[in-house]
Order: C-alpha cells, then sequence, then structure tokens
C-alpha cells in the first residue's frame, strides 16, 4: 500500500509533537520541596534503598520512553517498509485504517509518557527529590554518581533487605510469644484470671460459664444461637494448661451445623492455642456472625450462601500494661 493518510484528517501528526513535548519536559525534574515533603528516615537502610530502587525505575522507563517518538508512533508504518515485516504485523486494509492505527498508537505512547510524568512529580517521589537535591548542594554541585552506571540493582538488594526484616520482626515475634507462654503456663490459676478479665470486658452477646469439670468453661453466643465448651489440656511439663480446644455443644439428637463445624475447624486450627485471652477474643468475634460482612468481598454471604466464617487475628499494637486485646477479621472461606 502506498497511499498516505490525507492531510486534512486529524492524523497522527497532530499527536506526535505533544508527546515530544511531555517527553523532553521530563528531562527537566520535578519541583522538589514545597513545604508540603513528608518526613522521612533517612538513616535507614532500606528507605534509603527503597528510594535508589525508584530512581532506577525511573531511569528504565526514559529509556523505554525514549523509543516513543517516533519510532513508537510509527510503529504502524512498520509493515509498509520493512518486506520482512513478521506475519503479525499486518498491512493496514485501507488508508483510514492506517490513519486509526497512527492515531490509536500515538494516544497510547502520549498516555505512557503521562503516566510517567504523573509518577516523576507525584508525593512518593517528591522527598526522594528534595533528598536528592540537598545532597547535591552540599557537594557544592557535584553529581552524586559521577560515573553515570547504577552499581547494582536495587530492587533486587531491597527485596534482600525486606526479607532479612522480616525473618527478624518474626523472630522477635517468636521470642515475645515464648514469654507469653510461659507466663500463661506458669500456674494452674492463671487462666481463671484470664476468664474474670474478659468477664469484666461485658461484651454484648457474650456469656461465660466455668464448667464443671477442671479447666473447662461454656461460651454463649446469643446472637448466633451458639453454645461452645472450651476445655484445657494439661502437659507434665507446664504449670498451667498447655493448650485450649472448642467443640460445640448441641442439643440431644441433634448434630453440629455445617456453620458450627466450619466455626469449630477455625477455632482449633488457631494460633495461640496455649493462650485463652486469644480465643475468648475469637470466640467473641462470632457474637454478630449473622451481622458481620467479609472483610474482602463486604458481603454478608458469598455465591454459596455461606457466612464469613474464617477469622483472621488483625495486626496488633503493643500490649498496655496487662489488658490486651486481639481484633478479628471476618472473611468467607474462597476470601482467605
Amino acid at each position: 500500500m502506498s497511499t498516505i493518510p490525507n492531510a486534512s484528517a486529524p492524523a497522527a501528526g497532530s499527536i506526535v509533537p505533544k508527546a515530544e513535548e511531555k517527553l523532553s519536559a521530563t528531562q527537566g525534574g520535578p519541583q522538589a520541596g514545597n513545604g508540603n515533603t513528608p518526613q522521612i528516615n533517612w538513616d535507614s537502610e532500606i528507605q534509603l534503598v527503597s528510594s535508589l530502587a525508584k530512581l532506577q525505575e525511573l531511569e528504565r522507563q526514559i529509556h523505554v520512553l525514549r523509543q516513543s517518538v517516533p519510532d513508537g508512533v510509527l510503529e504502524p508504518l512498520v509493515p509498509i517498509s520493512n518486506s520482512k515485516a513478521s506475519p503479525l504485523k499486518a498491512v493496514a486494509e485501507s488508508p483510514s485504517l492506517l490513519r486509526e492505527e497512527l492515531n490509536q498508537t500515538a494516544r497510547n505512547k502520549l498516555s505512557n509518557i503521562e503516566n510517567f510524568q504523573s509518577t516523576w512529580r507525584g508525593p512518593e517521589l517528591q522527598p526522594i527529590w528534595a533528598r536528592v537535591e540537598a545532597r547535591i548542594k552540599e557537594s557544592n554541585g557535584q553529581l552524586l554518581q559521577p560515573t553515570g552506571i547504577w552499581e547494582m540493582d536495587y530492587d533486587v538488594l531491597l527485596q534482600e533487605l525486606l526479607k532479612a526484616e522480616k525473618t527478624k520482626e518474626e523472630e522477635s515475634q517468636r521470642e515475645e510469644e515464648d514469654v507469653e507462654r510461659a507466663k500463661a503456663q506458669s500456674s494452674e490459676g492463671e487462666w481463671e484470671t484470664v476468664v474474670e478479665r474478659f468477664v469484666q470486658r461485658n461484651i454484648p452477646g457474650v456469656r461465660v460459664v466455668k464448667g464443671q469439670k477442671a479447666f473447662s468453661l461454656g461460651v454463649a453466643l446469643a446472637k448466633a444461637g451458639m453454645i461452645l465448651l472450651v476445655e484445657g489440656m494439661k502437659d507434665p511439663d507446664v504449670s498451667g494448661v498447655s493448650e485450649w480446644q472448642v467443640s460445640a455443644k448441641t442439643p440431644p439428637g441433634r448434630s453440629p451445623t455445617k456453620l458450627e463445624n466450619s466455626i469449630m475447624d477455625c477455632l482449633n486450627t488457631r494460633s495461640r492455642k496455649w493462650d485463652l485471652a486469644f480465643l475468648l477474643d475469637m470466640i467473641s468475634s462470632y457474637a454478630d456472625i449473622k451481622s458481620t460482612p467479609c472483610a474482602k468481598c463486604t458481603r454478608l454471604t458469598n455465591n454459596g450462601a455461606q457466612l464469613p466464617t474464617i477469622r483472621r487475628v488483625q495486626p496488633i499494637q503493643p500490649p498496655q500494661e496487662e489488658q490486651r486485646t486481639f481484633a478479628f477479621d471476618a472473611l468467607h472461606s474462597d476470601c482467605a
């Protein structure tokens, strides 16, 4: 095909100059430090590496965007100029279709540049640009990386640092949990203190009574129409209860419902099985199960008409004195 779109049509040429202007505009950099720059801990190694990774990604995007003009926007013309073009790059069937392809390609490239500019000047990068400018000023205008070459892949380094940080946090959490477990299992009467504190909170729709057996209690969920039995398992190596198990109390001749079984499964596969306070908070999260929507899909029932019976503990704040409570998100099994 040798026909070219006529000059009266809104061809790609009317869009290309805009793309060129926007691409060249990014080279000047944003105006940093406008007084609203958020405070950042620049002594943190993770923060520094994360910032470098963002700058490195910006440079990678710049190299891609440099191909937008003119090669990128003229991509539909490749089959015409290249006789060895791939079959996937078929020549447009008519001048009007070719014109539309040119316009659409130019619009896509322009959108990519606008997205890049939005990131470049966005609030997430403002403190980074402010930091860069401050460091350049401190060095009397000397470039911070005179070679112009990245010495390492900072995104990979960031992932390694985050993995190490997560491992450190998990180890610290395990140590903290070991201390809590030792305290909870230090005496046989400790569990009764936990129950008394829970009862004093007077949670609506939840009633707790001590059972007839040692280390046992019943928890009634009035709105849910359920009574749960909680029993402590003893271990010869500890003074207190080593683990708490839950079962459903049902009227004679009736088996637990599907809802009750789902709740039991979740309760008995929980973490911190030694922690009665954790268990009581988890049980109380089912008090309004018939009106509590799923935290993920925000619906009360899923496509299978099932209520959100899964409970996932929310990130908790450091304990205040002796009163530590746990909050849980409700989830459907297919949303967990």
